[in-house]
């Protein structure tokens, strides 16, 4: 199939110091959607509208009390790092483990640092979240020869491909369906696809699309990569590519690279970010700046599907928003750990995404799974044998 054309493009708007350099099609689609990639867009919609989670795991190990654990987020200022990883602590008090949270505070230095840490306290286990493996190598073979265990909750072990290849460092890591699949597999398969599919089936495979990448962070360049895989299969969609960086996320300097975006395109009809955490730091305020200044059909779509999320997609702001079971994610990853503890072979913990839209939201403030994970915490206690 013929692949939406890539032109290599460097933005007029540099007096403006905004940096919106990125790869974009710069002469149009290469022609019309095929109606089956449509149809699978839209069967794809649909499906993660409607849910994808699995059967909870029915039994396991007793709580293995006693341990002293870590939980590493990358910052307490993204969602997607300190909701599982605040949901992590809650299990491990659950279990009987003594618990700590550590804000990374989207630094590489500060996980090195505070693994390292974690090998001077002598603790059982760190779990990360939004920590990949690639950026603390190092740190995690010195926490290993101390003797502990470091844990993948939502974190790429350093088997990914942006590790050139590298062997895999972690004990063990979270596992996402009955094939025990990875949360490279799981971002890369199911989230990023999934996100893409959305624009075309809302579009009828014609969008226009800014697709915003954060392509130093390995998790978000895959769920990029995954974006504009899928999106390449669409030819009658044009594909902008933006990258951004952490410092520009944390660091107020998002809206303007948006901004200059949409002022480059104006003929985008979708803004698409690899995680919500972009759309609250500043992507949401652009995109709401434009329809006010005349493009009231600007979609704007993520992933994740915090509180913030929801309250978004309520008020307008956002348009649609991958659901992943964030809380859950850090239940699931206290599980996985108390199994490693046990000497026990992890088991598929059930988790699959659950897509919103104004249509089709959350019951509560949060997405945290959808009906096939209901009581997901109560089942989890009976697992372990405590109250």
């Amino acid at each position: 199939m013929t692949r939406t054309r890539i032109a290599a493009v460097c933005g007029a708007l540099l007096a403006l110091t905004l940096s919106a350099c990125g790869s974009s099609s710069s002469d149009g689609p290469t022609g019309s959607t095929s109606d089956d990639v449509i149809k699978q867009a839209k069967a794809s919609t649909e499906q993660a509208l409607a849910g994808t989670d699995r059967a909870l795991p029915t039994d396991g190990p007793k709580a293995q009390a006693g341990k002293t654990v870590w939980a590493l987020a990358c910052s307490t200022q993204a969602a997607g790092c300190v909701v599982p990883a605040q949901g992590f602590v809650d299990a491990s008090k659950a279990l009987g483990w003594k618990v700590k949270l550590v804000d990374g505070k989207a630094d590489p230095a500060v996980y090195n640092s505070q693994l390292r840490a974690a090998a001077a306290a002598n603790v059982d286990a760190v779990a990360l979240f939004g920590v990949d493996c690639s950026v603390v190598k190092a740190s995690i073979e010195v926490v290993g020869a101390a003797g502990v265990k470091v844990y993948g909750g939502n974190a790429l072990d350093c088997d990914d491909k942006f590790s050139n290849g590298g062997k895999p460092l972690f004990d063990e890591h979270l596992r996402f369906n009955q094939d025990l699949i990875s949360y490279e597999d799981y971002m890369s398969t199911f989230v990023g696809p999934t996100i893409a599919d959305w624009a075309i089936a809302k579009t009828d495979g014609k969008a226009e699309v800014i697709l915003m990448r954060q392509d130093d962070n390995a998790t978000l360049r895959m769920v990029g990569d995954a974006q504009a895989g899928r999106l390449a299969e669409c030819d009658g969609c044009v594909v902008h590519e933006v990258t951004f960086t952490s410092d520009d996320l944390f660091g107020g300097k998002l809206q303007g690279k948006a901004a200059a975006a949409l002022q480059q395109f104006p003929n985008a009809d979708v803004v698409m970010v690899p995680a919500d955490s972009a759309i609250t730091l500043g992507v949401g305020a652009a995109v709401d700046q434009a329809r006010q200044g005349g493009r009231k059909d600007l979609l704007l779509a993520g992933n994740e599907g915090v509180a913030s999320s929801i309250t978004l997609i309520r008020n307008g702001t956002q348009s649609y928003a991958v659901g992943r079971p964030l809380t859950w994610t850090g239940w699931a990853a206290a599980d996985g750990l108390n199994r490693l503890f046990a000497g026990e072979k992890p088991v598929d913990s059930g988790m699959g995404i659950g897509s919103m839209d104004a249509k089709h939201l959350p019951h509560g403030d949060v997405y945290d799974g959808n009906r096939a994970s209901s009581g997901y915490q109560e089942n989890y206690k009976k697992i372990w044998g405590v109250d």
